[in-house]
């Protein structure tokens, strides 16, 4: 989700096992987003938890950027809600299976795709049971979005014994006194709660899991869903996992780590630098070694974003590539923000971003006030620049007809975002003269998921050879580096070269340079392949087909949550 509430369809019964949903769960799926904010002011007046808790919600999102200059977040200093309070007897969960000890990526299983009769392969899926239903689980550190803690606190083992949660005020969904049992009670005791209060247009958007065992191990998560029951069957879902951490210290320092806490520090909160940061400060990183944390925050002390990300890439770049090959830039997306200027149609990713990669747009310089700026190309010297220098740009992102012919069809589509009937031209100039936007393979989809939209955020670039130009299965098999993030393709996520992001994003970058030997960043799709038996594992696996495939002209247009607002 793109700094929306829009996900209001997060809220349907965590009872219904199949594909076929009831008109009680359609109807919640349909409910408007500004439903979301109202429920959740009337549940945290309607029940009290063992701290006073304010009932102000953030209901002013919008899909589009904004135009807010404030840079600054307000966060409430100490506000730190404990919910703790006498243990009381726990109710005996499920135990989940743990993952395995490499860093992967899973599908997120979802009650509605794999219900019944489902025989998938296991090895590609988890559950936020396998998460956080583990026994030996002692403490979970959560940053996300949305919560709604009737549907997360039932995922956790009754062992837990302390779960942080870092959330934006206004968008954690209490849980229901109706539904209040004895074990629920007492995992909601274990709580503490840190809220952060965002501006207009600006959202908490990181989702990230950071999880304690009793044995001394650390395990990390990157999901894409936010916690809540809708969202997470919905769309299609995926999660990063990490190898197991030990709590030591390790020599060098890893740069995965030295970001992470950079990007926790941002928050300049002293409960997240007492809670959280001194017990990440005790993990030894040296597994995750070859990858990087990228990350976005609003705080005006430190670079982050997509300054932040361009200097990465130069600073682990190789040199440009030799030879007559192409250069693919793929960006997968759930929400596609506004023009980056107001006067002229532009893109953060075709105007931006992969003409500074490519070095059409020289480095960013300072400018008069201190401020980077650069100068953006017009589309139609993008255009020549794109042919000459052999440069694919990419935007997957789902067609109205995906959508509709998609299992559950619109039931999975309030969190993909690209509100363009107001703004044609910018829609037009994307479409028509770039022609960036690529769809799923519908020959190669799944039977159960078919074309269910992934809500997964991926940025990757791939060469090809000449003799490799005509043929698209070949790309993005081996990539040069791949991104993948809770950052939607956005100004408000990543901000531009003269302004900082407004929201707090976060994700992984695997890059070609820090691998050992001479190699490549494997990439394999969900929809098609299998995971590697012995050998070597892919690196990336994505859950939309590979190959892509060009928008039919005559036929696909890109899904537009507005045309279907009051059916």
């Amino acid at each position: 989700m793109h700094g929306t509430m829009s996900s209001s369809k997060d809220n349907g019964d965590e009872g219904s096992n199949g594909c076929g949903m009831s008109q009680e769960t359609m109807s919640r799926v349909k409910r408007k987003r500004s439903d979301v904010a109202e429920k959740v002011a009337q549940r945290w007046k309607s029940y009290r938890y063992s701290a006073d808790i304010e009932n102000k919600t953030t209901d002013d999102h919008s899909d589009g950027d904004g135009h807010n200059d404030d840079e600054c977040v307000i966060i409430n200093e100490s506000k730190v809600i404990d919910l703790t309070g006498p243990e009381h007897d726990l109710e005996a969960k499920e135990e989940a299976c743990g993952a395995g000890n490499n860093a992967v990526f899973k599908l997120i299983k979802s009650d509605f795709y794999e219900a019944g009769d489902f025989v998938g392969v296991a090895d590609d899926m988890i559950t936020l049971k396998d998460i956080f239903c583990e026994k030996s689980l002692k403490r979970s550190i959560l940053f996300s979005f949305q919560y709604e803690l009737d549907f997360l606190l039932r995922q956790f083992h009754e062992n837990i014994d302390n779960i942080t949660i870092v959330g934006q005020k206004g968008t954690i969904v209490p849980v229901e006194s109706r539904t209040m049992g004895a074990a629920l009670l007492g995992t909601l005791r274990k709580i503490k709660l840190i809220e952060i209060t965002m501006p207009p247009y600006a959202s908490h958007h990181t989702k990230l899991i950071i999880n304690f065992y009793d044995n001394g191990e650390c395990r990390i998560f990157l999901p894409s869903n936010n916690f809540t029951s809708m969202e997470t069957n919905l769309p299609q879902q995926v999660c990063w996992c990490s190898p197991v951490l030990q709590i030591d210290k390790e020599q060098p320092p890893v740069p995965f780590k030295t970001d992470l806490i950079k990007y926790l520090t941002s928050y300049h909160v002293k409960d997240i630098d007492e809670l959280i940061t001194r017990s990440v400060e005790t993990v030894d990183f040296a597994p995750l070694s070859e990858l990087e944390f990228v990350y976005s925050t609003p705080s005006r002390f430190q670079s982050s974003g997509l300054l932040s990300f361009y200097d990465k890439l130069e600073e682990l770049s190789t040199g440009a590539a030799t030879g007559d090959i192409t250069k693919h830039y793929l960006c997968q997306t759930s929400s596609i923000g506004t023009s980056i200027s107001r006067a002229r149609d532009e893109n953060l990713w075709t105007h931006l971003m992969i003409p500074l990669f490519t070095g059409i747009i020289s480095a960013p310089v300072e400018g008069t006030h201190g401020r980077k700026k650069v100068k953006v190309p017009t589309t139609d010297s993008l255009v020549a620049e794109y042919t000459q220098g052999r440069i694919k740009p990419y935007i997957i992102f789902p067609t109205e007809r995906e959508i509709m012919t998609s299992p559950l069809r619109q039931a999975s589509s309030g969190w993909f975002h690209f509100q363009y009937l107001q703004k044609r031209s910018y829609y037009e100039m994307l479409r028509n003269q770039l022609k960036v936007f690529y769809k799923e393979d519908p020959a190669t989809v799944t039977r159960r998921r078919g074309t269910t939209p992934a809500h997964s955020k991926f940025y990757m670039h791939c060469t090809t050879q000449p003799a490799e130009s005509c043929d698209a299965s070949r790309a993005f098999q081996e990539l040069e580096w791949c991104l993948y993030t809770s950052a939607n393709l956005s100004q408000t996520a990543w901000g531009t070269v003269s302004r900082k992001p407004r929201n707090y994003e976060a994700g992984v970058l695997y890059h070609s340079s820090k691998l050992a030997g001479i190699q490549r960043v494997t990439c394999r799709s969900f929809t098609r392949d299998r995971p590697s038996k012995g050998g070597n594992p892919s690196h990336v696996a994505v859950p939309f087909t590979l190959p892509v495939v060009p928008y039919d002209a005559a036929e696909d247009e890109c899904f537009c949550l507005a045309r279907h607002e009051y059916e």
